[in-house]
């Protein structure tokens, strides 16, 4: 089959934010040659795009006049024509969930409506957004009918790289394809160094994935973007973006920015010499959970639950994410101490501190299994995740197995070379570039060659559809 020849490119955005950061990847884009047009749910945003002469379509005018009369009969009609599931994608966005269910429904037949028209009408090649909500996972499902590809690119754990991944399950492509050709090959010495040096590094400095640098709990100081962003809405925006629920989103952060300082008289440090298996809570709200894992969206029934099989003579423990503190209600927290064989620990003790005296370590599909593996020590797998391809995590799908997951993972043993070899395949799927412009890493978006590195990395991306 002759690969596909990427000429049209489509942007979606939400946000002012989102589309200052694609903007230089737009210039860039543009620049090589390719036609790039951008889907706007931000009247501001495509203000901004329309002023630097880019192509934009602001699709709160479609919606505004668009006013579907059977709502059921609508939904299944989208979910028979795509073989898709309409709860499962608004179980997907949160922003609806915070919606009636009522509305949810409509804009989503809206989504729709809006979508296949636009396929129909424009050649898209490639669609960049990210996963989750109404505003990525119906393009994608649609685009797929129509020969278009959506594609979400993200930093991740390795410094300086980013991915691009087209599976919205958390599966990495590339990775795969890699894997899949490649791990029964012998290191060449410099994919062995390379390797070697990574692990030796992470480990010496303790280093965590950037998004865990940047995104931190809320600050009262952040009250101020928030009335900036309130004034926005009100004067741009007229309460009409979906995106921008700031009553919901106020109240969010305001009750995490309260339970913040009350939530650290929960956690303690781990028990010197006590066994432990190390189970590292996702953020609620986050595609990890909404679009990968929605059957532990109630992670305090999980715990209560994984606890239960915990072997004699071991804690659980359970930490939340270190940008998700003040996420959880302090009812909620007080359960989980509550649990005799469970310790809540310290939010913001280092994980290499927790992994390096952990006896195995229970997620969902955090990244953690991959720093678990640095240590040599065994992950179990609750859901879906890119690096489960590998035969040295275990993935449970039936809680009847996960004693005897246990048990098989506090005896296994690992190969270095093995892991070495692993590592190389995962730096091999990354590419060059800093994608996570917030706080610290804001000023690479006006770095020149980092566009470029960005850019490079989506051309070696088009050439493998």
């Amino acid at each position: 089959m002759p690969r596909k020849k990427v000429k049209n490119i489509l942007f979606t955005s939400n946000s002012t934010t989102f589309t200052k950061r694609q903007l230089p990847l737009i210039i860039e884009l543009e620049n090589r040659g390719y036609n790039v047009k951008t889907i706007s749910y931000s009247k501001q945003a495509t203000e901004i795009l329309r002023s630097k002469g880019k192509k934009v379509e602001y699709i709160i005018d479609y919606f505004d006049n668009y006013n579907p009369k059977n709502i059921e009969k609508e939904l299944k009609k989208y979910e028979k024509k795509y073989d898709t599931n309409m709860n499962l994608i608004i179980t997907g966005d949160k922003n609806y969930t915070w919606k009636k269910r009522e509305t949810a429904k409509r804009d989503l037949v809206k989504h729709f409506k809006f979508w296949e028209n636009y396929l129909k009408k424009n050649k898209v090649d490639v669609i960049f957004g990210a996963q989750e909500r109404f505003i990525d996972m119906v393009p994608r499902i649609i685009g797929s009918y129509f020969g278009s590809t959506q594609l979400a690119y993200k930093q991740n754990m390795f410094p300086g790289t980013f991915i691009v991944v087209k599976d919205p399950v958390g599966r990495w492509h590339t990775l795969n394809k890699y894997w899949s050709r490649n791990k029964n090959r012998k290191l060449t010495s410099s994919e062995y160094k390379r390797a070697k040096k990574y692990l030796t590094n992470t480990k010496k400095k303790k280093l965590v994935a950037p998004g865990n640098q940047v995104f931190v709990a809320p600050q009262l100081n952040d009250l101020r973007l928030f009335i900036i962003s309130l004034y926005n809405n009100w004067r741009y925006e007229k309460f009409r973006n979906p995106y921008a629920n700031l009553y919901h989103i106020g109240k969010e952060q305001t009750l995490r920015v309260l339970r913040k300082p009350i939530s650290k008289f929960f956690t303690e440090k781990p028990t010197k010499n006590e066994k432990y298996i190390y189970f590292p809570l996702t953020r609620s709200g986050d595609a990890q959970i909404l679009l990968r894992a929605p059957q532990y969206y109630n992670q305090l029934e999980l715990i209560k639950t994984v606890s239960r099989y915990i072997p004699a003579g071991y804690k659980l423990y359970v930490k939340q994410h270190p940008t998700g503190e003040g996420e959880f209600d302090l009812r909620d927290l007080n359960s989980i101490r509550k649990i005799e064989n469970v310790r809540l620990i310290d939010t913001y003790m280092n994980t290499h501190e927790i992994l390096k005296n952990t006896s195995a370590v229970i997620t969902i599909n955090s990244n953690t299994g991959i720093e678990a593996l640095i240590y040599k020590k065994p992950t179990i797998l609750l859901g879906n995740v890119y690096y489960d391809i590998s035969n040295m995590f275990i993935k449970v799908r039936d809680f009847y197995d996960l004693p005897s997951s246990i048990k098989k993972a506090l005896k296994m043993k690992f190969n270095d070379v093995e892991i070495l070899k692993f590592i190389n395949a995962l730096l091999e799927s990354t590419h060059k570039g800093h994608t996570l412009f917030v706080r610290k890493f804001n000023k690479y978006l006006y770095d020149a060659k980092n566009i470029k590195n960005i850019v490079d990395g989506f051309e070696k991306e088009f050439k493998l559809l």
